[in-house]
């Protein structure tokens, strides 16, 4: 997605040789690749380390000049450090950061401003918060609004978007729903469908028809943007913006920053973009935490810092009582300096013998900790009897429902506590149970965009069979893309190979679901890199009624004092192209890519 030289994980020697780096360096140029191989977009220098492009041959430059190298030296007298960059990742945050600036000062062009239909919303179930969130959405460019599972994010979205297409109801407007990943996109859609439904009849037919059909278009950010892996381009640039009234992109943790640059890039001259998400949850899986960034800079920021008047916070949670344990538990894991009262909750929800339980939303079970391998009778009961449901369920729409009541998330891909390994183990266990004497379901997960089929990269599905022998057939199912409409039907011969067994996944890949209940598996080892409180909150706010744990304290102790905050320099590129109220946005110098 960008052109400029960069670094990669061979071009070490390509800069001694090619850019007379000095071979004492190339020590620096390692962590930084290292960095970036873990998520960061930059590495602090020691603090001996000169930032004098010279000692660095022909392959540095400053941060405040404009000649273009592959590596960029950027000073920050606060810490007094020096931070090194690759040119890619300096000039994707530098461009995101004037972008989001250049938005957050500017005022949609309407012929009649639609804050007029604001005391329409005491009508629409928003409180304070959710409000405060409409007006900004009807009277900005950029509108940021995050808030943890519950708050109401989506909710808020769809009453946004009926009051804005109520405010101009000749206008034909363009609205694009984009996530980062198929699954995500998904959970928008149902989302936004479930809250047409619950509109107030002060919306008519067309308005509700209309927020239907941008549900109905909901899809993952590569395809809105048109994203050619072969080239590493996007259809959608400077050059042929998206052409949208619109763009909304739910799951903004889950983006990282060269899908970030793409993405502000695409954006027309009028258009508007709604931007939605939990910085609380993990990060993209690429390098970045631009949401992330977002939200540390306007806390720190001044109140005439137009970011700042751009982003609402929601913080009022209705999923759970806040007084139930999984609501403490959530709240205690991402605020740092809370180890005993996170391990007290659950000390006090231990389930020694996981059988029969009353599920009571906002529930957690801590379970025992794990021995060599997972075992089938080691699972909670509950867990057992949802899955063997999924399994069993003969009809498709049934099965869909069924499959959404359970998932186990794992931090690990591989090993028995693994998804590879809990799949296997549930599988095995089927296969020799008795399931109305026919094969058991398998639920199964897209793992790439299929063309052919329409379905996308986390799309989750369930393969019923029927018959036996020469009159066995397989058809996988997947949900409807209307409201109330039938599963997708797709025979096993059409589907793509690159798909998995989706008993469990990752937590990683859990973002932007929910289910009645998750079985959390923890790594076994405290020393596993995946330990931090954002794996944590991230899984454990997957659910809807009861959160099962499955993990060893001293893992818990070990995620509760990692937080894996990345090296990035996206904060300090806000604030140094931070515009004041009224300077206009032609001033603002925006590079180019």
């Amino acid at each position: 997605m960008n052109d400029t030289p960069s670094p990669n994980s061979s071009s070490v020697d390509y800069l001694i040789d090619s850019w007379s780096l000095p071979r004492e360096r190339s020590a620096e140029v390692a962590s930084l690749l290292a960095a970036q191989a873990e998520g960061g977009t930059a590495v602090c220098l020691a603090r001996n380390v000169t930032a004098t492009p010279g000692d660095w041959g022909k392959a540095a430059t400053l941060s405040t000049g404009n000649e273009i190298r592959p590596l960029v030296l950027d000073a920050d007298p606060e810490p007094g450090a020096t931070y090194l960059q690759s040119w890619r990742y300096f000039s994707a945050e530098r461009q995101i950061a004037a972008r989001l600036q250049a938005l957050a000062a500017a005022s949609p062009r309407l012929g009649r401003s639609p804050v007029d239909s604001i005391p329409l919303a005491a009508d629409l179930g928003l409180n304070e918060e959710q409000q405060a969130a409409v007006q900004c959405g009807l009277s900005r460019r950029l509108t940021v609004i995050t808030g943890g599972p519950g708050t109401g994010k989506t909710h808020t979205l769809a009453r946004l978007l009926a009051l804005m297409i109520a405010a101009e109801p000749a206008r034909p407007w363009v609205v694009k729903l984009a996530a980062p990943t198929g699954k995500a996109a998904d959970r928008m859609r149902e989302a936004i469908n479930t809250s047409v439904q619950n509109l107030p009849a002060t919306f008519d037919e067309p308005i509700r028809k209309r927020l239907l059909e941008c549900a109905t278009d909901a899809g993952t950010l590569h395809r809105m943007l048109g994203y050619n892996p072969a080239t590493g381009r996007c259809r959608a640039d400077e050059a042929s913006p998206l052409q949208a009234d619109v763009i909304i992109v739910d799951e903004c943790s889950m983006v990282d920053t060269l899908l970030w640059q793409a993405l502000l890039a695409g954006l027309g001259s009028e258009t508007r973009l709604i931007l939605l998400g939990d910085p609380n949850q993990l990060e993209s899986v690429a390098a970045g935490d631009v949401l992330g960034s977002i939200v540390r800079h306007v806390r720190a920021s001044a109140a005439d810092d137009p970011l700042r008047s751009a982003w609402t916070e929601l913080q009022h949670a209705r999923r759970f009582d806040p007084n139930s344990a999984l609501a403490k538990l959530a709240s205690l894991v991402v605020a740092p300096g809370h180890t005993q009262e996170t391990l007290s909750i659950l000390r006090e929800n231990t389930c020694a013998n996981p059988g029969p339980a009353e599920s009571r939303r906002g529930s957690i079970a801590w379970l025992p900790e794990p021995g060599p391998t997972p075992t089938w009778g080691q699972l909670p009961e509950p867990v057992r009897a949802a899955i063997e449901l999924a399994a069993r369920e003969p009809d498709p729409t049934q099965a869909l429902v069924a499959l959404d009541r359970i998932r186990i998330l794992a931090a690990n891909r591989k090993g028995p506590w693994g998804v590879g390994g809990f799949n296997r183990l549930i599988e095995q266990h089927l296969k020799t149970a008795a399931i109305s004497g026919r094969r058991p379901n398998l639920p199964i997960i897209i793992n790439r965009n299929d063309p052919e089929t329409g379905l996308k990269n986390g799309s989750v599905g369930v393969m019923i069979s029927t018959g036996e022998g020469e009159s066995l057939q397989r058809y996988a199912y997947f949900p409807p893309k209307d409201a109330g409409g039938k599963p997708q039907k797709i025979a096993e011969g059409r589907l793509p190979s690159d798909r998995s067994t989706a008993w469990a996944m990752t937590i990683h890949r859990s973002q932007g679901s929910e289910f009645d209940q998750v079985l959390v598996v923890l790594p076994t080892d405290e020393e596993s890199p995946l330990a931090s409180r954002e794996l944590l909150y991230t899984a454990i706010t997957r659910t809807k009624v009861t959160a099962w744990l499955w993990g060893r304290e001293a893992v818990v102790q070990a995620a509760l004092a990692c937080k894996a905050g990345r090296p990035t320099r996206l904060a300090a590129r806000l604030k140094e192209t931070q515009r004041k109220p009224g300077q206009p946005a032609d001033q603002r110098h925006l590079p180019d890519a």
